[in-house]
């Protein structure tokens, strides 16, 4: 529980600016860093930091137990989207929450209280395109992951190295992220309209907004940062799940 606290304290200002640069036009990502710095102080890349901290232990176990039991009928890839699929029903309303804070300030009790003025269903604001991010996303990192574990196994048929693992999942986690970015981007403009305007949230408003601002290489604003940040995510978590994983195994050999 801790070292999944600290690892989303490391990552948050990365997608705090991943996040302002999909919701606003213009500026690199230096630039909105010191934009963020400069009209929040230092503070401002914290703003957030409470929904991904309450959700994150329990996306994961959701995360990895789809994954396990779907595998068991499925291949990879489709068990990976399934999970994500599964998953998404939780990040959803978090993701908002975090994204109207990191892009406002405030507390999220206020921001709770004024979204659920307008029903609980306006927690679910971009979630078509959180499920195809999450399918796409969990598919290939999960999916692609298990292939290139199986592909590297010891000869003898033991656990692959931490080394291996963290290789395997950076790498996997950045294709994965990269593939789902654009959906993400779609996500954030809808989710980042003020609290009450619904009628601007739709997915086509978001997306001829985003076109808009600069062709298709809009959906790709902000990926480098997002890239970092999903490098620290994915790496971290695999590690963290191989690793508990082997020393079950070793406490249940004789």
């Amino acid at each position: 529980m801790l070292s999944k606290a600290e690892n989303c304290m490391c990552r948050h200002p990365l997608d705090c600016v991943k996040v302002k640069m999909q919701a606003t036009p213009g500026g690199s990502m230096l630039g909105c860093a010191a934009r963020l710095l400069r009209d929040g102080g230092p503070l401002a890349f914290t703003r957030g930091l409470g929904a991904p901290l309450s959700n994150a232990v329990l996306m994961n176990v959701l995360m990895f137990t789809a994954f396990a039991e779907a595998n068991r009928s499925c291949g990879p890839l489709v068990s990976g989207a399934l999970s994500g699929l599964l998953t998404s029903a939780l990040s959803t309303p978090f993701d908002y929450v975090k994204i109207q804070l990191q892009l406002r300030g405030g507390l999220a009790s206020t921001v709770l209280r004024d979204v659920l003025r307008q029903g609980p269903l306006a927690l679910y604001v971009g979630h078509s395109m959180n499920m195809l991010r999450e399918s796409v996303f969990t598919g290939v990192y999960l999916g692609a992951y298990a292939h290139v574990r199986a592909a590297t196994l010891p000869s003898d048929g033991g656990s692959p190295s931490l080394m291996v693992v963290a290789a395997a999942s950076a790498s996997t986690g950045a294709l994965a992220w990269i593939a789902s970015y654009p959906f993400d981007a779609v996500k954030s403009v809808q989710q980042g309209k003020p609290v009450g305007k619904l009628a601007t949230t739709t997915i086509a408003s978001a997306f001829h907004e985003i076109h808009q601002r600069g062709g298709w290489g809009s959906f790709y604003r902000g990926v480098t940062a997002s890239t970092c940040r999903a490098v620290l995510v994915t790496c971290s978590r695999l590690v963290a799940y191989e690793f508990v994983m082997q020393q079950l195994q070793v406490m249940r050999s004789p």
